[in-house]
């Protein structure tokens, strides 16, 4: 079947008059349904005088002989005179909108829309009277809001209604949120009754009335680095203590998130990835719970030091976690310090202070690793001090070399059951030989002073210092491995520091002079002697090998001479698991989340009166722009073509040019009348 002309021609004037009829018939009248003030029949906003009234003429109505009122229609009466007779409830309705008991009115509807309305049970609203929000803490104000946005910590914020039953039932878990984000965000409160505050962080409809859209409590929160009061950001979650604080530690504070890892994955996707210098920290929970923002602010503290994984504890799976962890139950915490060293296994629940004391205690592996970071720290750079002070004039430093690997790994398990035979030496242990002990005695003593320090380097990282205090090129122990290169050979050696009285005396002495200053930044400021290891991999010998250096070193004169040492390199070059606590902005300055701040929905514009008197009106002058091009082409007619002139005006010839540029011979036209006269030889005979 072929469709009209005319139907093709005005299909979009139908298009359009049709959605605006029915956006203007059905859309619109659903988008605003009757309100309580029509219920009772009186004007919008009327005084609690006027709603009193009006409810006593319908009581009257409904209590005589001839009512012909339906039991849902008196229940709406009275649910709305009980509505609005409540001053918070109705200043709720009428500035927000607010109807904090529908499901009251619906589950009544339903239980008494069958029955004679003398049977309902009266007031509607009483279970709604006992719940109450009157332990608010730390209330806003217009002015207290500015001092509040102006520290330099996030700010979350809840905006809350004395009269409304669902913020009383939030309210224990307001306060287990605050509990959870102490120390990392502060909280408040808005009540509604702060109308211009409350209004503020509300939405707003075309028509300016403002709104919230998925009722109260709303929560809003403001950055870190936020002091504008128009860049907070909305929580769009569900209300439960953990989607709310996981929102604030990850889109407000910028947290880097704490991951679960199972018994399969724990060991090669944690462990096996995780950097070789770090300590990995293992966190048991019962729960499954995310990590609470203390945790992933002490991964983001530590995260130089250590890795953070949480495991979650199955009693099935129990005998595995205890035969290799050593964790007996739920909750508990583990750290593995090192390759071969036994796990250090703490049971139950911590507080911030008592985790980050656990951390301090626990962040450095048995065996620390020589980095950037450490160097100086460890008394193992000829920059530093020993770690016994600056009036310590000679310390060492043992170094185990090599790239991370299985071979590395047994070293650095040798070299550290080396460093625990010399503690034990150190604090009188008598196991052992004691003429094993004797020989041990020059480093167990220097160990205990803080003058010997046992590190192991990362020769692959670490290449260009590996070399240079080995004296080699690029292989073995130092720089990277090649392709099926199988040559790693890990090697012990120690440093010798020695700092030179005179010599500091001299640049003390310099000091005022700016080229030697600028000249003297990178010189060490202690001479250096390393010797390197080439006896068994046994702990006792190792540890000889050390006394006898120590002891020579301590009583022997050796020059005193300065080299410059490269410099580390950094491990932590590359953080891209903590990129968000660096790029979250103020709310409302990328467009997702001027969107989402906006409030934007396809379903406000459901609610605006003038979408279908425009659908209308675009309708109408596309019908007049179609009608007006047909009426012009149908009185447009063919041009007439100018007469002809019978009379053809004659042409000049062309003229051409000779060779010479003369124009060739040609004759003039000849009139008719034109006679040709002879020219007579003027000589005669």
């Amino acid at each position: 079947m072929a469709i009209p002309e005319e139907l093709r021609r005005y299909w979009l004037t139908i298009l359009l008059a049709a959605a605006g009829f029915l956006f203007q018939l059905l859309v619109l009248p659903k988008s605003f349904p009757p309100s309580h003030y029509d219920a009772l029949g009186i004007q919008r906003f009327a005084p609690v005088e006027k709603v009193v009234e009006a409810y006593e003429l319908l009581s009257k109505e409904w209590l005589a002989e001839t009512n012909d009122r339906s039991t849902v229609d008196i229940i709406k009466i009275r649910y709305a005179y009980e509505l609005l007779t409540n001053p918070v409830w109705k200043r709720d309705y009428d500035l927000f909108g607010l109807d904090h008991h529908t499901d009251i009115f619906e589950r009544v509807k339903e239980q008494y829309q069958k029955e004679h309305f003398l049977k309902i049970d009266l007031p509607l609203l009483k279970d709604s009277l006992s719940h109450s929000t009157g332990h608010a803490f730390n209330v806003l104000t217009r002015d207290s809001l500015m001092s509040a946005i102006a520290e330099d910590y996030p700010l979350l914020i809840q905006v809350y209604s004395k009269g409304s039953p669902r913020c009383a039932q939030f309210f224990e878990y307001w306060k287990q949120i605050d509990t959870r984000l102490d120390g990392v965000a502060n909280t408040a409160m808005v009540e509604l009754g702060d109308v211009p505050l409350a209004g503020y962080f509300a939405e707003k409809r075309f028509s300016q009335q403002p709104f919230f859209r998925n009722g109260i409590p709303a929560l809003v929160a403001y950055p870190a680095n936020c002091r504008n009061p128009s860049c907070y950001m909305r929580y769009p979650g569900e209300l439960t203590v953990d989607s709310v604080v996981n929102w604030v530690a990850s889109s407000i504070v910028g947290l880097p998130r704490i991951l679960y890892y199972s018994k399969e994955t724990l060991g090669p996707q944690f462990i096996g990835k995780s950097s070789h210098h770090k300590v990995k920290a293992i966190f048991f929970s019962s729960t499954g719970e995310r990590a609470a923002p203390f945790l992933r602010q002490a991964a983001q503290e530590y995260s130089s030091y250590a890795s953070f994984a949480f495991v979650l504890w199955k009693e099935e799976e129990s005998q595995i976690w205890w035969n290799s962890l050593g964790v007996e139950s739920a909750p508990a915490l583990v750290f593995l310090k090192g390759p071969g060293a036994k796990p250090v296994v703490y049971h139950g629940t911590f507080s911030k202070s008592e985790f980050t004391e656990i951390m301090e205690e626990h962040k450095h592996q048995e065996l620390q690793q020589l980095r950037s970071d450490t160097s100086l720290d460890l008394g193992c750079d000829a920059r530093g001090h020993s770690r016994a002070g600056k009036e310590m004039m000679i310390w060492y430093c043992v170094i185990a070399a090599g790239r991370p690997g299985v071979e590395l790994s047994k070293k650095r398990q040798i070299l550290r059951k080396a460093q625990d035979q010399l503690l034990s030496a150190a604090g009188g242990s008598t196991a052992g030989n004691l003429e094993n002990l004797v020989e041990v005695t020059s480093a167990a003593t220097a160990l205990k002073d803080d003058r010997l320090t046992f590190v192991w380097l990362d020769g692959e990282l670490q290449k260009k210092i590996c070399a240079f205090y080995l004296a080699t090129d690029y292989n073995g122990a130092c720089g990277p491995r090649g392709f099926e290169d199988d040559n790693d050979k890990p090697e012990v050696f120690i440093v010798r520091f020695q700092r030179n009285a005179t010599y500091e005396a001299l640049k003390a002495d310099k000091k005022n002079n700016l080229i030697e200053t600028l000249q003297g930044q990178d010189t060490p400021d202690a001479s250096q002697l390393v010797a390197r290891y080439n006896g068994p991999d046994e702990i006792l010998e190792i540890n000889k090998w050390v006394s006898q250096i120590i002891k020579d070193g301590d009583t022997r004169e050796i020059p005193y001479f300065t080299s410059k040492v490269p410099d580390h390199v950094p491990e932590e070059t590359n953080k891209e698991w903590l990129s968000g606590t660096k790029g979250i902005r103020s709310a409302g300055k990328s467009l997702k989340e001027r969107v989402q701040n906006s409030g934007f929905s396809f379903r406000d514009y459901l609610t605006d009166p003038r979408i279908g008197p425009a659908l209308l009106m675009l309708a109408c002058i596309s019908w007049g722009t179609i009608w007006f091009k047909n009426i012009q082409s149908a009185q447009k007619t063919p041009k007439d073509e100018a007469p002809k002139d019978k009379t053809d005006k004659r042409r000049r010839p062309k003229l051409s040019t000779t060779l010479f540029g003369q124009p060739e011979s040609s004759a003039d036209p000849e009139p008719r009348d034109a006679r040709q006269w002879e020219i007579e030889d003027s000589d005669s005979d």
